[in-house]
């Protein structure tokens, strides 16, 4: 009930053009979910430099 008035009382005093993100918008509605880590594998070739000869 105390996070239901929270919302109500953010939402009276937030400015109509004051539209958040879609990035705030998602972590508020998923942030309190956790989030998983991903193993980033290990390069396998070396980088290429880029061409920029055309």
């Amino acid at each position: 009930m105390e996070a239901e008035i929270r919302a109500i009382l953010v939402d009276a005093v937030t400015e109509p053009g004051e539209n958040p993100g879609m990035l705030v918008v998602l972590m508020r509605r998923f942030g309190g979910l956790g989030g998983i880590d991903l193993e980033v594998p290990t390069r396998t070739t070396r980088v290429r430099a880029a061409d920029l000869s055309a």
